[in-house]
């Protein structure tokens, strides 16, 4: 059975680790090691990840199967999109399972628990990024209901890439 609840600091180093394991999993084969290197450096030192959890207006949830962390997502207000989608927005920036727990239906409760958050706050909008090359997740946003509104451009260490934009209305 899967259990959701929120972080505490206590959680950061296993949560460190399903980020790199998925993360590697599914990126791995389209960047060089040193750029997954410093993505990870950057991205998922100990400290930015605490940083994280204790950031005003932002919500981490980890997935446990039994003891053992399996997925997580973060939630957090930022201003990127205010010129599309007005202020009232909550961006879904990270929803990572392992690889092992696909199929479980982690990714489904993550988005579920996601998506009563963000309407019980009364948001207008949630959205996300999602890189333009990773399929499995935008057939698994789109099934959710969201939909493509525009792009930008994130660095995975000295490579460009294209994140697409996408967005529900809540």
């Amino acid at each position: 059975m899967i259990e959701i609840r929120e972080a505490t600091s206590h959680d950061i180093p296993d949560m460190r680790e399903v980020a790199i394991s998925s993360y590697a999993d599914t990126f791995g084969a389209f960047n060089s090691p040193e750029n997954m290197e410093a993505f990870f450096k950057n991205a998922y030192s100990i400290k930015k990840l605490e940083e994280e959890l204790l950031e005003p207006q932002s919500r981490l949830l980890l997935a446990f199967e039994g003891n053992t962390q399996v997925g997580f997502l973060r939630l957090r207000e930022c201003d990127e999109v205010i010129d599309l989608l007005g202020n009232n927005t909550i961006e879904l920036q990270r929803l990572y399972v392992l690889t092992s727990a696909q199929g479980k239906s982690v990714g489904r409760l993550l988005m579920e628990t996601a998506m009563a958050y963000a309407q019980q706050k009364k948001y207008e909008w949630i959205w996300l990024g999602v890189w333009e090359k990773n399929f499995r997740a935008q057939r698994f946003y789109e099934n959710w209901g969201f939909e493509k509104f525009s792009e930008h451009t994130f660095w995975m260490g000295d490579d460009p890439q294209v994140d697409w934009l996408l967005k529900r209305k809540l």
